[in-house]
């Protein structure tokens, strides 16, 4: 305990003071209320034996009067907040008697079990009586996040550079996700722990962990959810479909409606696309394996490492482009280019380039109308060309590999050759070069006649699979046809019907109709 007595408080225009074995009151203002000053004595601790000498001390602003001759014992009063999270300490002095020290103040506040903010606040009290101070401030729970996903595989919308002169919304609105097998598609931030609080007496109070999200329950077709649990990733090459919260890679894109504005182009992510529609012109439609459209295929772009059917026809616009690895079907095929070992038309070829081992029309008035086909083995057809004689050329070129292979050797001999006759100049010149080339020179002798000989068996390779083709025609060939086999050909200015092709002594030959090979099998993938 502290000897160091308080003499003299005052607070609210009300002064109590100490002298020798009394408290005495003065009232420094007039017209107070002696609820007001009892009020204030309550307050400061401070005994009135007497109530009347409180009127007395009012009627004598500045008059000194004996209240009581009582001491008050110091004491500090406590109040903690409901929710425990807050604690408040007032000093009470003492009056006419001794103080507490700063160590009996921290006692006190410690024996209550608070937690205080800091030791300095037993000396705020003592330097602030009958204030209300803080002296503990509990720690509130923190909540854990809850898991969190990111859909990193959902492609930004294509940025336009400022300066471009050229956007092709074709491909900024394409609205299919493509991913390429190990591509991440979801990405798990964990949910994270609570973090405990605690109240002012130290009573820890419990946090709710975050909400975790199991990506098992997510993880969809041709996905796999990484060993910790955070990643699911694509197991094939494809494009990604969300159904709720469910994600998965589909080998095979189902278009709806048209390929148009709405869809953009669709790349060859995939291994089958189907579409329900159209495609209009301008876009574009590759798949790794095939191609199926039950509408028409306007001037658009389409490529497949297998099969292309069109359920209607091919209104190319001299813009259509048909790329197949296999085949390439269709009702009608009309201003379009066509590339593809097999070509099945059912009505017609008219004002089209194909490119071809074998073309089969199938209907029995199908035609070949104003268009070049080059094919390595076989065309078939009902008719060929039309009543306006419009100009339609069916060549045989043969083995495309074959023919490649020819014209690589033919350019690496013509090369051979002519380092040998330089060479052979040279030598010529002076006996001492033609020691040094001579070595050379044989060299490229050797050479020279090893691409001779394969060159001779190649072209002879090139006119066998000329002598194995066939056009085959089962009705009529109109007047201004053009027949070729290699570089032989056969202008046809009469009509005829019913005839085959065929390539001997050097020369386009025709015979009578003689059956075709069978139209393949050929299976679209679904």
């Amino acid at each position: 305990m502290s000897g160091e007595q308080l003499n003299t408080i005052k607070r609210d225009g009300v002064v109590v003071r100490c002298i020798e074995q009394a408290i005495e009151l003065c009232i420094e203002e007039t017209g107070m209320s002696p609820t007001k000053v009892l009020s204030t004595l309550m307050q400061m601790r401070i005994n009135v034996e007497k109530p009347e000498v409180i009127v007395d001390a009012i009627k004598n602003p500045g008059s000194w009067v004996v209240i009581t001759k009582e001491p008050t014992i110091p004491d500090v009063m406590i109040e903690i907040t409901d929710d425990e999270m807050e604690a408040y300490a007032t000093y009470l002095p003492g009056f006419c008697s001794f103080q507490l020290s700063e160590e009996e103040i921290l006692k006190l506040l410690k024996d209550k079990g608070l937690e205080l903010i800091s030791d300095d606040v037993a000396k705020m009290l003592l330097h602030a009586p009958l204030e209300k101070i803080l002296v503990a401030k509990g720690v509130p729970p923190v909540d854990g996040e809850d898991a969190s996903l990111d859909w990193v595989y959902q492609k930004p919308v294509n940025p336009v550079a400022e300066d471009a002169q050229y956007v092709d919304f074709k491909e900024i609105i394409s609205k299919w996700d493509y991913v390429t097998a190990g591509t991440v598609l979801v990405e798990k931030k964990p949910a994270q722990k609570g973090t405990p609080g605690k109240t002012v007496k130290g009573r820890v109070i419990a946090a709710k962990d975050g909400r975790d999200i199991d990506l098992r329950k997510m993880a969809g077709k041709n996905t796999s959810v990484t060993e910790d649990g955070l990643k699911i990733i694509a197991k094939i090459d494809g494009v990604v479909m969300k159904e709720g919260s469910r994600v998965s890679v589909l080998s095979q894109l189902v278009i709806s409606g048209d390929v148009d504005y709405h869809t953009g182009n669709i790349e060859d992510f995939v291994e089958a696309v189907q579409i329900m529609g159209t495609v209009r012109e301008g876009f574009k439609v590759k798949a790794k394996a095939s191609i199926q459209v039950h509408g028409v295929v306007e001037g658009a772009y389409l490529e497949a490492g297998q099969n292309i059917k069109i359920d209607g026809v091919v209104a190319g616009n001299d813009k259509a482009v048909l790329v197949a690895g296999n085949a390439v079907m269709a009702r009608q095929i009309t201003k379009a280019r066509v590339q593809a070992p097999i070509v099945i038309a059912e009505s017609g070829v008219l004002f089209s380039q194909i490119e071809c081992t074998d073309l089969y029309l199938t209907h029995s008035k199908a035609r070949i109308a104003g268009s070049t086909i080059l094919a390595e083995r076989y065309i078939v057809t009902p008719n060929v060309g039309n009543d306006m004689a419009e100009r339609v050329v069916l060549q045989i070129i043969g083995s495309k590999n074959l023919t490649q292979e020819y014209e690589q050797a033919s350019k690496t001999l013509a090369e051979k050759r002519k380092e040998y006759n330089e060479l052979q100049e040279l030598a010529k010149k002076s006996p001492t070069m033609l020691k040094l080339y001579e070595q050379k020179m044989a060299m490229l002798a050797t050479e020279i006649e090893v691409l001779d000989d394969r060159l001779k068996e190649v072209l002879m390779s090139i006119q066998d699979s000329l002598k194995r083709a066939r056009i085959f025609v089962r009705e009529t060939v109109y007047p201004n046809v053009e027949i070729r086999f290699g570089s032989s050909v056969y202008l046809v200015r009469n009509e005829l019907s019913f005839v085959t092709f065929v390539f001997e002594d050097g020369q386009v030959k025709f015979y009578p109709f003689s059956s075709p090979p069978p139209i393949p099998r050929v299976i679209v993938s679904r």
